[in-house]
């Protein structure tokens, strides 16, 4: 069977990219966390916990759906609201 010129390279060159496509589908799902940061937020205990361990191994867990979502929810709790901080007290202005 005869192809036209540049038909073989077309077709060779879809097969790389259905190729590549289909090991890329094949690529593991991405880490998902088991809790949420809301949940974190109420649960002090479990976040203390999880907040221990992520802290204890940072080289691999620093990146962990669980360990992002527990450090935001104690960046959040810790914190609060800023409005319902305590106002400063700052020295009075000598002129």
């Amino acid at each position: 069977m005869r192809f036209r010129p540049g038909a073989r390279s077309v077709r060779n060159c879809l097969g790389i990219i259905v190729t590549f496509l289909s090991a890329g589908g094949c690529a593991p799902a991405p880490d998902r966390a088991s809790h949420t940061v809301e949940e974190y937020k109420q649960d002090a205990q479990l976040r203390r916990e999880e907040l221990t361990h992520c802290i204890s191994d940072p080289g691999s867990l620093q990146t962990s759906a669980d360990c992002v979502n527990v450090r935001e929810a104690e960046r959040s709790v810790g914190v609060g609201n800023v409005r319902d901080l305590p106002p400063l007290k700052l020295p009075e202005n000598k002129k």
